[in-house]
């Protein structure tokens, strides 16, 4: 869960998502730099302002700080795209488990906001993640279905790719923003059949 949001909101006015057609999307195609122990306060106003930034766009399933110009590895992300589930990642790395693969839809703020484009990427289906909290401590946990799918589309963002680059992605345009929200709303109620809490056995 995301703390001290209250205090951060006055960060709301000026935290703009960095589209690919914008001036700064160079920042998204280029790989952050680790957060660093004498860093964690750091880490936790970044995963603030994430939230702050993704809060006009909720239900969502998350943000990662290049699309805020912040160059660090830290994310966050909901396995339901609740609010209320969203975390924050720092210094996240993944290994699959299985080779099973699941190919979707995704939509991507950096992307949908103008471009109205979605990618049809395979992500892997089950993978172990590793991160440190928002307190500096290491989280290990089993990702599966959704959340193993946005928490690997956030990771992208950390390596400095965006879905619609992926040398493995479908990529489909769309007419108009209605277009392309009628589609969406299809591929989120897919998505929710795959929503698993990782927090229960």
């Amino acid at each position: 869960m995301i703390m001290s949001l209250a205090k951060e909101r006055v960060f709301s006015h000026d935290l703009k998502i960095v589209t690919v057609d914008s001036a700064e999307q160079s920042i998204l195609s280029i790989k952050t730099e680790n957060i660093q122990q004498t860093e964690l306060l750091l880490a936790r106003e970044i995963g603030e302002k994430l939230f702050l930034a993704l809060e006009p766009y909720f239900p969502a399933a998350g943000l990662a700080a290049p699309q805020i110009k912040i160059g660090k590895s830290v994310f966050i992300y909901s396995y339901n795209r609740d609010p209320k589930n969203l975390e924050v990642v720092i210094n996240p790395s993944f290994t699959p488990v299985g080779k099973e693969k699941t190919a979707g839809w995704e939509g991507c703020l950096s992307v949908i906001t103008t471009t109205w484009k979605l990618a049809y990427v395979p992500r892997h289906e089950k993978i172990k993640v590793t991160y440190l909290n928002q307190a500096g401590e290491v989280v290990e946990k089993i990702l599966e279905g959704f959340a193993a799918k946005a928490f690997q589309h956030e990771y992208d963002h950390l390596q400095g790719i965006v879905n619609i680059d992926r040398p493995d992605a479908i990529v489909k345009e769309f007419s108009t923003k209605d277009e392309l929200h009628d589609f969406m709303q299809a591929v989120k109620k897919q998505d929710a059949a795959r929503y698993k809490n990782p927090n229960q056995s």
